[in-house]
């Protein structure tokens, strides 16, 4: 309730700040102008509503990924998807598409880029049946090939690129919620609820995985199939999320401690808590990001690799520390 309390804060903030400011009070009042409603209804509502969408979609991924890998420093990135996205996007900005049609072809090249990722995530899964317990970290390295492999060739690519493309392209990697229309963001909502779905009626088994694989396998978890279940959907939530956004980075990573810190180690509530927090971490970047230089909108994944940097750090330490203990307890 706290959370949500906060977020709803968040939102009404964000609705009546940016370039073209509305007033608070005539906001929750009721008494806005003509132009002060078109502004709300056709540029800030749209722009929170995706900054949630993003924000839940990235946490409740990386919850899951952290729970699967039993790695607390996995995060969405690990499977390769953004970078796949990113690639497709490259690919029709600097090679295929006219100068006028650049915002054009983003959204549908990186959601085929990261389509590409997906396939070839789906048929290793279903082909690691036989990899028993190195099907997950034999995932991971694939989601590092992917990884090395499109960030290889995406720099082959930019070195083609003109200024204005360099100057789109990056703007677009680096995260933005501005620019979608409803229907659009209907549509990635849609798809993120129903891949969200899907992993949340695993969370017990995530959490039983959580405790080993002995312990999960002791309890009824067909871990093969929960690993293809899991990758699915995480690389459908990355995938629908990346394309329309960009890659909003540190989010998936930061949000499941945050929530574990809030409410434990049980799985379905970290990741329930964690949809929550990535959702008001994206709003207050988002915020920050009209915020810190206006009028210029800074890139809203910067903003949140500022937040996570300092988290990431923190982490490390804190994982550093507790091993250092255990070791002297033996």
């Amino acid at each position: 309730m706290i959370l949500a309390a906060l977020l709803v804060i968040a939102m009404t903030v964000s609705l009546a700040f940016g370039a073209y400011p509305i007033s608070l009070i005539a906001l929750l009042r009721g008494e806005l102008d003509a132009t002060a409603m078109n502004v709300l209804i056709d540029l800030r509502a749209p722009r929170i509503a995706t900054a949630c969408v993003a924000g839940a979609a990235f946490a409740l991924a990386g919850a899951a990924l952290q729970a699967l890998f039993r790695n607390p420093l996995a995060d969405p990135g690990l499977l390769g998807v953004p970078s796949a996205a990113g690639l497709g996007a490259a690919i029709a900005v600097v090679l295929l598409a006219p100068s006028g049609w650049m915002a054009l072809a983003i959204w549908p090249a990186a959601m085929l880029g990261a389509l590409v990722a997906v396939a070839i995530l789906i048929a290793f899964a279903s082909g690691a049946r036989q990899l028993g317990a190195q099907a997950t970290s034999s995932l991971l390295l694939l989601g590092v090939a992917i990884n090395a492999a499109c960030g290889a060739s995406l720099a082959l690519i930019t070195s083609l690129a003109t200024e204005s493309q360099l100057r789109t392209l990056a703007f677009w990697m680096l995260g933005s919620f501005a620019n979608l229309s409803w229907p659009v963001i209907a549509a990635m909502a849609l798809s993120s609820a129903l891949a969200g779905l899907f992993l949340l009626r695993d969370a017990n088994a995530l959490g039983a995985l959580t405790l080993g694989e002995r312990t999960a396998r002791s309890v009824g978890v067909n871990l093969k199939q929960l690993r293809i279940r899991v990758a699915i959907a995480c690389a459908v939530l990355v995938a629908v999320v990346t394309a329309f956004c960009g890659n909003v980075a540190f989010v998936g990573l930061a949000a499941p401690h945050l929530a574990r810190m809030w409410v434990g180690a049980q799985q379905r509530g970290v990741m329930v808590i964690s949809m929550l927090i990535g959702a008001l971490l994206c709003v207050m970047a988002d915020i920050l990001a009209r915020a810190l230089a206006s009028p210029v909108e800074l890139p809203v994944g910067a903003i949140t690799s500022i937040i996570g940097v300092p988290m990431l750090v923190w982490l490390v330490l804190r994982l550093s520390r507790a091993s250092s203990m255990s070791g002297a307890a033996r």
